[in-house]
């Protein structure tokens, strides 16, 4: 067999001569030497939201451990993505920790938010000398003030606000003085909910309540 048979011979191989071929990995290996990690990454498969902390790197081989379970893998460098953002696990941890908790029990005990445990489960300070303790996300919820959610008759966008309890009730129609009409004046609104236990209510409504009265109209 001739040269022109052996170059002919590697273009049906591999679709390109040995020498191509041979170039094709080396560029291929350095394009999987740069998708390497570093150990203590934070990462997650393509498909996945739960996190991995890269543990071991052999070759373009890495060894990652579930954050929630600890169980280990090992895969290409390239199935994993890096995680750089914050995850929804952070998320969760954040909108929690010392933030005031109290248990859905007869009697209601109070903690202060620490942390999200493996089993994403809230870990809390108790109060009183009561220890560490951890609960369900159904089990507990956050000690905030009244809030309650009211629509603009100019806009089906919700508002949050601060409130006492007791003052409204849902379908009630408050005058608003901080009018949301662009050449200002004053707003009808109507409270759409109420207890809504929102952390987006930063300030009390500033207005009053409209007492309605039934209109006769029978002749």
């Amino acid at each position: 067999m001739n040269w022109d048979d052996d170059w002919l011979n590697d273009i049906w191989r591999h679709g390109s001569s040995d020498r191509e071929w041979s170039h094709k990995k080396k560029t291929k290996r350095k394009k999987e030497k740069k998708m390497n990690l570093s150990v203590g990454d934070r990462v997650r498969l393509p498909s996945g939201s739960r996190t991995l902390v890269v543990e071991y790197i052999d070759s373009y081989y890495v060894t990652a451990r579930y954050e929630h379970s600890g169980q280990t893998i090992r895969r290409r460098a390239g199935d994993f993505v890096l995680v750089t953002g914050e995850t929804e696990e952070d998320k969760g941890m954040n909108s929690m920790k010392g933030k005031l908790f109290q248990t859905r029990e007869d009697t209601p005990r109070f903690g202060v938010g620490l942390a999200v445990d493996s089993q994403n489960r809230y870990v809390l300070e108790m109060k009183n000398g009561g220890g560490i303790e951890s609960f369900d996300k159904k089990d507990v919820e956050i000690v905030m003030p009244f809030t309650f959610a009211i629509k603009f008759s100019t806009s089906n966008q919700e508002y949050q606000y601060l409130g006492k309890e007791g003052t409204v009730a849902v379908g009630d129609l408050l005058l608003a003085f901080d009018s949301k009409h662009k050449n200002g004046g004053i707003s009808i609104a109507q409270v759409t909910k109420v207890n809504t236990k929102s952390d987006k209510a930063t300030k009390y409504f500033e207005g009053v309540k409209i007492k309605t009265e039934s209109l006769d109209q029978e002749q």
